[in-house]
């Protein structure tokens, strides 16, 4: 009996640290919390429902992407001992907090926009699913 008790805890622990997102609540987030340009929030939401599927927890083990936006381990979070361009943790970006997430977004964001012009083009997605008008994605959230 202990050992399903320990086993129960092992997986509710992690999810307690998690959040998954509805479309308008992430939306509204960006937008009043975040102060993301109300203009971008269509694509926010097209990109993290493709990388992520509004899951802070998730992680892509072939690409070492992490969190609600799929930042990338290879350029921007740090894996133990070897700082990447957000210093934050990978780990901290998959929690329940996005306050970090956001930080990193912003700044990959303006690198990218920096560079080429787009700033979304730091995610596959983008190009893929998400470039174009994406109004219709959040109608309904009366933003």
């Amino acid at each position: 009996m202990v050992s399903k008790a320990v086993l129960l805890l092992l997986v509710v622990i992690p999810l307690a640290y998690c959040r998954i997102y509805d479309k308008c609540t992430l939306a509204r987030e960006l937008l009043h919390v975040y102060k993301f340009p109300r203009k971008q929030i269509p694509t926010w939401i097209c990109i993290v429902q493709h990388e992520s599927q509004f899951n802070t927890a998730a992680i892509n083990t072939q690409s070492h992407d992490n969190g609600l936006f799929q930042i990338s381990q290879l350029y921007w979070c740090d894996p133990p001992s070897h700082p990447q361009g957000c210093h934050v943790s990978c780990d901290r970006l998959r929690d329940d907090d996005i306050h970090d997430d956001v930080q990193c977004v912003r700044k990959i964001f303006n690198e990218f926009q920096r560079i080429n012009g787009n700033g979304f083009k730091a995610w596959t997605t983008y190009t893929q699913y998400c470039r174009g008008n994406n109004d219709w994605i959040i109608n309904e959230c009366n933003l």
